[in-house]
């Protein structure tokens, strides 16, 4: 009896050790799941590509995540903590298996994000503490990283230019009082301002050529207007005794702007975007009727984004206006050039066609140029038009124009047909 319990103890030594055994060996082949800190680059179906940060093991990572946890949106630019798998399938980028991903700061971008350049589109924003801070903006002109905005508060149109280059949106170029249409893509002023610059992170900050102080002070920084809520970038500027702040939405653009001094708040917000829209402007056409006498008619002339002005004016003035009208620019007849130079003159030049299908006599041809100067003097606000064929002079069978000679506006007389 006792030798059998003797075998019994042996026996039940043999399984503990075994058992001890097998759990030391378990135990030095476990590996600890890694975690480290990363920016997420893309996103695609169950998987990220990941570029990490202070990590010495590798710099890039493809992480499958149809088995990982989380719980946010995945998007381009998210600083996050991944954990993964000890298992490390090497190739570039390494392969690995997410176990957990946690949302560190959301991805803010690039200036391009929150600046986008949208043809065809109008931006509507409410405005509140002065009666010119409600506006619209329209897109005149815009090439890959260039814009020309048409700003239209009700008292007064102006014009800026802004280009997204070197991590910075500048306003290049500047124009008030710009009621017609000119592309100023190219100009640029001695002065120019930076809107927004990168690293888009709080505390960026910049000095102002007036010797303001331009900050980002905020990020996915909310904002509630009348189109909605939207996650900014917010940018305080601060003078001598106020204070301007910007919001800018991914994908967007400006959102909302406040300005604050003493006693004073004015604000514009948005309200809306049309896309697929035209800028709609009132252009008085002259023509001469069957006696010679010279009336108007306004016109609502709709511009698309980057529309050659020329070409829209000489389709709206062809337009018929009734029966007893005169034509001014014939079936052939074709706007070559038309510009406003430096001395404040419209510059005109048409093709020949206009000459040759032109039936008129002396006193009716004279009337034909006055309509012109009148319409083109009147659109650009300039007093006189410089009228050239072919890029020459002036010339006809009864009029002889000199180099540079101009015609000067005449609304003396002149009605308004209905």
């Amino acid at each position: 009896m006792e030798r059998i319990k003797s075998i019994g103890n042996r026996i039940l030594i043999i399984i503990l050790l075994s058992l001890v055994i097998l759990v030391l060996l378990a135990g030095c082949g476990t590996k600890e799941n890694i975690t480290f800190m990363a920016e997420i680059e893309s996103v695609s179906e169950n998987n990220i590509l990941v570029n990490t940060i202070d990590f010495e093991t590798f710099d890039k990572a493809s992480v499958d995540i149809s088995g990982a946890e989380y719980d946010f949106e995945l998007t381009d630019g998210q600083i996050i903590d991944v954990t993964i798998l000890p298992e490390i399938r090497e190739s570039y980028p390494v392969q690995v298996t997410g176990v957990k991903l946690i949302l560190l700061e959301e991805a803010v971008g690039k200036v391009a994000d929150y600046f986008p350049i949208k043809e065809n589109t109008k931006y509507i924003y409410e405005g509140y503490g002065n009666e010119f801070a409600s506006f619209q903006v329209f897109t005149d002109y815009a090439s890959e990283n260039k814009v020309q905005k048409r700003v239209d508060n009700g008292g007064s149109v102006l014009v800026n230019v802004y280009e997204i280059s070197d991590e910075k949106l500048v306003r290049k170029f500047f124009r008030g009082e710009t009621y017609y249409r000119e592309n100023f893509l190219e100009e640029q002023d001695e002065e120019q301002e930076i809107l927004l610059m990168e690293p888009l992170k709080k505390g960026t900050s910049w000095k102002l050529l007036d010797g303001r102080q331009r900050s980002i002070t905020g990020v996915n920084t909310e904002v509630e207007t009348p189109m909605g809520k939207f996650k900014t970038v917010e940018v305080s500027t601060e003078g001598n005794d106020s204070i301007t702040i910007d919001y800018y939405a991914k994908d967007i653009g400006l959102v909302k702007t406040i300005f604050q001094t003493e006693g004073m708040e004015v604000s514009s917000s948005l309200k809306s975007i049309e896309e697929n829209s035209s800028n709609i402007q009132s252009v008085q056409f002259y023509y001469p009727d069957e006696s010679g006498k010279i009336y108007y008619k306004t016109k609502q002339v709709p511009f698309r984004t980057n529309d050659r002005t020329a070409n829209i004016l000489e389709k709206a003035y062809k337009e018929s206006v009734g029966e007893t009208s005169g034509v001014v620019l014939t079936t052939n007849a074709a706007i070559k050039s038309l510009a406003l130079d430096d001395g404040n003159k419209v510059r005109l030049d048409l093709n020949s066609d206009f000459l040759t299908e032109m039936n008129a006599g002396a006193a009716f041809e004279t009337a034909i140029l006055q309509c012109i100067a009148n319409t083109f003097c009147h659109y650009y606000d300039a007093e006189e038009l410089i009228l050239t064929i072919e890029g020459k002079p002036y010339e006809s069978g009864h009029i002889i124009m000199q180099e540079n000679e101009a015609i000067r506006a005449n609304y003396e007389g002149v009605f308004e047909k209905e």
